[in-house]
Formats: C-alpha cells, structure tokens, sequence
C-alpha cells in the first residue's frame, strides 16, 4: 500500500493540521513563515538562502528524520556530502595521489530540482498523489528546492539518485575514482578530455547543467583539491598550506597580545573572526591534521569567551592530551 497524507503525518512527527496550514500559507508565507537572504557569489550573480522561521524550520527537520527513515533510499558509496559519517575528508580520501584529479561542478544544483521532478520521486519512494503533493507543497518554495531548508540536502540525494547510477558505472568501467559531494562531482585515475566529455553528456541527458567556470583537471605535481582539501599525497588528505599559514599567525598574533588585539588592531574584525568562526576553523583543522588543529583549538579555548566553548571541543582536547 502507498503511503497516505496519514503516513506522511506520522512520518514527520507533525500533525496533519500544521502540514495542511504550512501548504495553504507557504506560497505567500515570505516574511513569515520564511525570510530570503540574499548573497554575492565570488565569480557574480546572487545566491538566494530561505531561513525559516522556528515553527517550519522545526515541520522541515521532522520531515527530513522521516525522510530518513521511511523512504526506501539508500546513498551510493561514493556520495559523501549530507551522509551519516561521510565528510569532505572521506570525499577527498578517494582521490589521493592520482595521476589527474577532474573536478565538475553542478550549476545551481538545489535550484534546477523542481515540484514536478520532486512528486515524480516521492511516489517513486512509495506516497501516493496526494502524500506527495501536500510534501512537495512543503519543502519547494515558488516551485523549486530551496537552499536552507533541513529537507532539501536529503531531497537533492533523492533528486540525483539515477545520475548517481550512471556516473559509478562508466567511472567503473573506464577505472577512474568517483565521488560526489552536492554539487562537487570528482573523478580521478588517468581522466581524459573523452572522459569529461563523456561525463557532460550523462549529465546533460540527465538534465543537469555544469558550471564551466569551475570545471578543471588538476594533474600531478600541480595543485590537486578536492572539496577544499589538497589530495597530492598518498597518505591522507591535508589542509591547503595558505590556511595552516593563516591560522598559525592568527595562533601568534592571540597568543602574544590576546583575541581582543587581535580583532581590533591586527585585521580579525575585517577577517570577520568572530569567536565561532574562529572555533570552527580550528574544530576543522583539528578533524583533518589533528597535530595542527589541536594547538589551536587549546589556545583558542583559552582566549575566547567561555560561552562559545562547545562540550566536543573539552572531549577532543582530553583525547588529544590521552594521546600525547
């Protein structure tokens, strides 16, 4: 049996009441129920960000653990971004020490996944006509996936499921490492011009379009990087040097005239390091080159004012002294 606008009720935790007023109001709900935050990308045009508010930000998160666990998809191996203990570091683990890294990047990925699309899929996945219309009615703003709701990472999965498919199959075929993490599509391996020709024409059939702009092969003995992660050594991924030298001075600069120096005299409120920002480089660094992430995680926890703290970083700090 399908799954009924019940079961969708059921399966989000939420009452089939505040689904139904959510639809009804969503359309015209720009102001209340969400804002649209609007930002410059690097290369130009705007990248557009829903920020719920509490009420549909906590429907959006019970539909995506429903999602979850109600649906019958399942991420392929090689799909590493919005996957239970899959990072940017097992993404870029797979490319390392390659002869040639090709990245391909996904031109307005969460965007270019529409209503029509996301029903289809959804009864794919087992709802019924209506289930899947008052669920797309839910998690689509003006018709298309949003960028910022807790639904859209596991939906654009979903979305890209048979492209998935088909890219793990010719990489396999043709020997060449494949990952994807959102939009970042890596292939690595002796990777050709007729590879990435033949990868634009599975994607373009499959109705996905590719931003040129950052499309590149990324050869040996030149920089390779994959997911912000530098992937020339055979051992492990490692964190882009310009960073390590960054932090290492922003380490100094703390460490000799304090964070409050630091923000006003020495360019950290331009920077934009505010204590969070500061703490999640440094929890960053930690996970991927734990000797380098750890020092500055224990200076920074010394510095910065004790309510940005986070209990992990106290739990990361013992296991780094258990260690020494």
């Amino acid at each position: 049996m399908p799954f009924s606008i019940h079961d969708l009720a059921q399966h989000s935790g939420t009452p089939l009441r505040i689904l139904e007023m959510i639809s009804e109001r969503l359309p015209s709900g720009a102001g209340y129920l969400f804002q649209v935050q609007s930002f410059r990308k690097k290369r130009g045009g705007l990248r557009e960000i829903v920020k719920p508010n509490r009420l549909f930000d906590m429907v959006a998160k019970n539909l995506h653990r429903g999602f979850s666990k109600a649906l019958p998809y399942r991420p392929l191996e090689h799909v590493h971004g919005f996957v239970a203990k899959r990072s940017t570091f097992t993404n870029a683990s797979a490319h390392l020490g390659k002869a040639c890294v090709l990245r391909v990047d996904l031109e307005d990925f969460f965007p270019s996944i529409n209503s029509m699309q996301l029903k289809s899929l959804l009864q794919g996945q087992g709802y019924d006509d209506k289930a899947a219309s008052l669920a797309v009615s839910i998690v689509t703003i003006a018709g298309k996936l949003p960028i910022g709701l807790s639904t859209s990472p596991f939906l654009s999965n979903v979305a890209f499921h048979e492209t998935d498919v088909a890219l793990a199959a010719y990489s396999g075929a043709e020997n060449l490492s494949f990952t994807r993490y959102v939009d970042d599509l890596a292939f690595s391996g002796e990777v050709t011009d007729r590879h990435l020709a033949d990868i634009s024409q599975i994607l373009n059939d499959a109705g996905w379009s590719i931003n040129t702009r950052k499309t590149a092969f990324m050869r040996r003995g030149g920089p390779q990087y994959v997911t912000g992660l530098y992937v020339g050594t055979p051992d492990r991924p490692c964190i882009p040097r310009e960073i390590k030298r960054r932090m290492r001075w922003t380490s100094h600069i703390i460490s000799k005239f304090g964070y409050e120096a630091y923000m006003t005299e020495f360019g950290g409120e331009e920077a934009e390091m505010l204590p969070q920002r500061l703490l999640g480089w440094a929890r960053y660094i930690a996970a991927v080159e734990p000797d380098v992430g750890y020092p500055l995680l224990r200076l920074f926890y010394e510095e910065v004012p004790e309510q940005y703290i986070l209990h992990r970083d106290i739990e990361w700090l013992m296991q780094a002294d258990d260690l020494d």
